[in-house]
């Protein structure tokens, strides 16, 4: 991975996935807005990135180059998005945007958010990951946030799909489980 943060995983192929870092912007953006001028995705700045960088995982391959990456991105303690979810087409068919959703759906079970969504064209590949589903109405959270103002509102062909996060009982849930013991916090 570029950067210098340590993989949360490696593979034999020598991709490995990891928090972004400042040094992934450029790869990140080339890969959103490749999707982007196809009209699959809307386009982002570097600027942009930069200011949400820390919602990104990225996979890297064994150069560093970023072949896939993705977002969580928090609207409040019980429900987060999905966002950016890319991967490079020489890379399709090799397990990487599920490598990076499921990374993704693992970031939010520890933060202790249980629900996650999307907005996507491929409706199929996330229902295999457990998601369903439903109106975009129901999360005006993202209603409110993104598609109020986008360019593309009246014609939009983004599906809203939802996953119930296991293991997490939502907002207030205890977080003792999590906690070290003094003792052991150096």
């Amino acid at each position: 991975m570029s950067g210098s943060a340590a993989p949360l995983l490696a593979s034999e192929a020598g991709v490995a996935l990891g928090p972004a870092t400042l040094q992934d912007v450029g790869g990140i953006a080339r890969l959103i807005n490749g999707f982007a001028r196809r009209g699959l995705m809307l386009p982002k700045t570097e600027e942009e990135l930069c200011r949400h960088l820390r919602e990104f995982v990225v996979v890297t391959d064994e150069v560093g180059d970023v072949v896939a990456c993705g977002g969580l991105r928090i609207y409040r303690p019980e429900l987060a998005e999905i966002v950016g979810l890319a991967v490079d087409e020489s890379c399709h068919g090799q397990g990487l945007g599920r490598s990076v959703v499921d990374a993704l759906v693992a970031e939010a079970r520890a933060l202790g958010i249980p629900t996650v969504f999307a907005m996507t064209l491929e409706e199929a590949f996330f229902h295999r990951r457990g998601f369903r589903t439903v109106p975009r109405a129901s999360i005006p959270e993202k209603v409110a946030a993104d598609c109020t103002g986008c360019f593309r509102r009246e014609a939009c062909r983004e599906i809203a799909v939802l996953r119930t996060v296991a293991g997490v009982g939502g907002a207030g849930e205890s977080r003792e489980g999590r906690r070290l013991p003094m003792a052991a916090r150096g």
